[in-house]
Formats: C-alpha cells, structure tokens, sequence
C-alpha cells in the first residue's frame, strides 16, 4: 500500500513538473542588465518598448523613455507605435487568406486586375502576378506612387489608378524575376484588394488578422487612435551633438499609412502576431489559420543578397525577410523605418523565440534595436561568449554613432559653405506649382532671402542653397535632403521639378 502511494505521489509529481511553465528568471535578469548598459551607454531618451516571446508566452517586456517629450509623456505598455515596413508580413497573409477562401486569386495577372491600362509589353504585365508584387520580383518601379502614399498623401484611387498607368516604368536593376525590394508591388495590391472585395486594406487586415488575434491596440487607421483615445509615440530625434532628444514635425496620417507599411501598433498586442507565427497558426490553444499557409509564408520564395548590420539575407517569402545570423541560425522577420520611427519584428523558429522592438527614433534608435534584439536572440541559441561579444558589440555601436554625428556636422559644415545658384531674386521662386496627378507644391518666401516648400504633408524649413543653377536644397521629411530644380523662360520661373516630379507655375 505505501509502495502504491509513493508511486501515485511521485507519477503526480512529475506530472505537475511536466506542466508546469519553464523558468526565465536568469534571462530577465542577464537581459535586464544589459540594456540598461546599452541605454546608458546610448544615453536613450527616446522611447523604446519591447517584447521577448517563447514558443508560447511572452517572458520579458521593457518601457523606457518619452512617447513625446514637449508634453513630458513617457512610454508605457499601453503606447502604440508605427511599425512602417513591418506591416508587409500582415498585407501578404492578408492576401494568403483571401486566397485561400476564394476571394482573390494570387495567379491572375497585373494586366487581367486592371484591364482598363494598355501596359506596353515590356513591363511583362502579362506575367506578373500578386505573388510577384508580395515577393519583390516584379520587375517594374512607380516612385510617384511611392511618393504619394507614403509621403505626400495626395492621392485617391483615381490618381493611383492615372499614376501606375503612366509612370509605371521597367526597373533595370532588377528586372522582372528578380528580388528588388519596393514599396509598390503592396501598393498595387492594396488596389486590387479594393477592386475585388470593395473594401479597403485596413478593413480587410481587421477582419483577417487583427480581429481573430484579437489585437485591440492595434491598427491600419491613425484616426482609429485619435476616436478611440489612443497614445501613438511621436517621433523624434536624437542623433545630434548635445544628445538632446528633439520632436520632429512629420507625423502618420490615414492618407501616408498604405499597405506596404501602414499600422499602428503595441508589443502585447504585436506578440500575440508572433506567438501565432511561432506555433503556425495557433494561438491561446486555438488554430487561427491553416498551418501549412503559415509555413508557406515563411518560406524562401524569391532569392536575395542583402545584408543587414551582420545579417545575411538569403530568402524573401511572404512579407518576410530570411536571413542567416553570424551564429548560423536562420532568422525570420521584417524591420521597418520612417523618419523618427524604427520596428523590428523577427522570430527564430529553431529556439522557439520571437522579438518585437519599437522606438520612437530612427538613427541611434534603430542601433539600439537591433542589438538589443541580437542579444536576446543569441542567448537562446548559445552563443558561448555572448557577455564579452556584446560589451564589444555596444562599444562599436557607441563609436559608430559618434562617428555618424560627426559625418552629419562635416555635411552640414559643408553645404553652409555653398552660394545661391539662383538667377532671380528669391523672391520670384515663390508662388504655387501644380501637377494633375502628383498636387500642388508651394514655394512661400518668407523674406530675407527665405523659402520654404510644402507638398502634402509635407513642409520644409528654410530651404538651403544647391548646388545646381536656380535650384534649392530642402528637407521635406526631416534629416533628409532632396533638390527642387526651377525653369526659367523669358526670365520667369514657370516650372519647378522637385525629386523627379514637374510641376508647373499657376499664373493668376
């Protein structure tokens, strides 16, 4: 009888060992120590929010810093970012879904989608498919719709529809077959989404993803944010001489966020997206989407030859980046970027382990990301040296940026050296531009040899001289240069050409 007890006590125990959820106390405690080391050492004001997930529950999440520092707003659990390129891997199981219900056929062709537009039969219209525009190997390039939904906002399917009709161009650096990473094969889709389902992309990735993963801080619409109350990071900077950590005015609209890189979203909500990927398709238990579709997606479907920081990217599936890291492990993801703004969403199937990082700032911040999340990476796999390798992985980063900002003072030494190549007074540059499929660009003189520019959304400060004759140097996203080129005929300006995109002078 006591030998039966002992072997039920003991059967009991082990079962309940079996269970019971494994420990990562020495994890949190390795992990916590080396970020504060690393944000130390960065001197991070920004704001950063992360995620740790493993195989099925999140073991670690980190807040520090400001959602927005003129009002004093520091980042917590609650605080939603823009996660820019990263929405590429939800557009395309977007897509894998509708497939698979019959809703959208991935084989049908661009040409066969939009039967309207006479492609001229370089472009290979004919063959190019959804899969061709999800996996980056389409052949063709449109920067003003590009432009327009990620920038400028000035577009309506109408436009979109006139601009991929005409500047739809053959990209000779990779033609079609070949992986060259764009914008526009989402944005396309995007249309076609709207053609076929009469809904747009955003209601479609909250009926198929973000409803059933029951993602509630998350989104595809900035006003969604604003009616519901949400606090989204505003973005800043911080790659300056005093470290300060400064707003930037250029912020997400509706009309900016496309489906190539368009959600707003938190780490909580963003690991339930990679616990679902990590178990393929399951999530809380319950078989969300079909697993071979999940695998599928994360497949190698085109080939590439990146690098990313010591990533080498192999493989392009379905929204995802692949890539082998220095301890020879494949990592799964898709990093996203914008100005005051840097996402890293990655999964490594093989340790069960997923990474989501967001900050609020786009030069020392994505730095700070991708070591932060290697770090968590390589101690799963086990890497042996990982304390030793990452101190000298920290101070390498730490040299790199202070070597960035002084690249940055050298550059803008340099440009403060250049004279007006103006013909006219700075005066009679200003007026207003416009262009039936790209909007109006408007050059205000502000007196004192001052102009500024607006297209859209957006606005530069005072522009800078250039190099070339009547041209000008203006930031319309901040910390990024571009040139506007005007054209003179009888001694009036009568078009201004900004990145490529004519505009001509309105005459009263």
């Amino acid at each position: 009888m006591k030998q039966s007890i002992f072997v039920f006590l003991f059967s009991a125990f082990i079962c309940v060992s079996c269970t019971k959820q494994p420990s990562y106390n020495q994890f949190t405690q390795d992990y916590s120590q080396f970020i504060e080391k690393a944000i130390t050492a960065f001197e991070t004001k920004h704001g950063l929010s992360l995620a740790i997930v493993k195989d099925d529950q999140i073991i670690f999440e980190k807040y520090h810093g400001f959602a927005d520092v003129d009002n004093n707003l520091p980042v917590d659990e609650n605080t939603c970012f823009y996660i820019a390129s990263s929405t590429k891997s939800f557009t395309a199981l977007a897509a894998l879904i509708l497939d698979s219900k019959g809703k959208l056929d991935l084989n049908k062709s661009v040409s066969e989608y939009f039967p309207e537009i006479d492609f001229t039969p370089e472009l290979k219209t004919d063959s190019i498919t959804i899969h061709h525009l999800i996996q980056h190997t389409s052949g063709i390039q449109n920067w003003p719709m590009i432009n327009a939904t990620a920038f400028t906002g000035v577009h309506d399917p109408e436009l979109l529809l006139a601009q991929l009709e005409k500047y739809t161009r053959i990209d000779k650096r990779a033609p079609f077959g070949e992986f060259r990473y764009t914008n526009l094969g989402y944005n396309i889709l995007g249309m076609i989404m709207n053609r076929e389902l009469g809904q747009d992309w955003q209601s479609i990735l909250d009926d198929e993803i973000f409803n059933p993963l029951n993602m509630t801080l998350t989104s595809a619409r900035m006003t969604t944010a604003k009616n519901e109350g949400w606090h989204v990071a505003k973005p800043h900077s911080q790659v300056n001489d005093g470290n300060v950590l400064e707003r930037l005015s250029l912020e997400k609209q509706d009309n900016t966020m496309h489906p190539a890189g368009g959600i707003i979203s938190t780490p909580r909500d963003m690991s339930k997206w990679l616990i679902m990927e990590l178990n393929n398709g399951t999530l809380n238990g319950k078989q969300i989407y079909d697993a071979n579709m999940i695998k599928k997606s994360r497949l190698p479907h085109a080939t590439q030859e990146r690098t990313y920081d010591n990533l080498k990217r192999f493989g392009y599936g379905y929204g995802w980046n692949l890539a082998t890291t220095p301890h020879g492990d494949t990592l799964v993801h898709h990093f996203g970027g914008f100005s005051g703004t840097h996402a890293e969403v990655s999964l490594m199937p093989s340790t069960g382990v997923g990474v989501i990082m967001m900050t609020n700032e786009n030069g020392s911040g994505s730095d700070l990301s991708f070591l932060l999340a290697s770090y968590a990476f390589d101690y799963f796999a086990g890497r042996a040296d990982l304390e030793d390798y990452y101190d000298n992985k920290l101070n390498d980063y730490v040299q790199g940026i202070s070597d960035w900002k002084k690249n940055i003072k050298k550059h803008t030494a340099d440009r403060e050296k250049r004279e007006w190549q103006l013909e006219l007074p700075h005066s009679a540059y200003a007026g207003t531009y416009t262009s039936a499929l790209f909007g109006t660009l408007e050059i205000n003189y502000l007196g004192d040899n001052q102009l500024t520019a607006q297209v859209g959304n957006l606005k530069s400060q005072a522009a800078e001289p250039f190099t070339d004759p009547n041209s000008i140097r203006v930031e319309m996203t901040p910390r990024s240069g571009s040139a506007i080129h005007f054209s003179l005929e009888d001694g009036k300006v009568v078009k201004a050409n900004w990145d490529g995109l004519t505009y001509e002078r309105r005459t009263n």
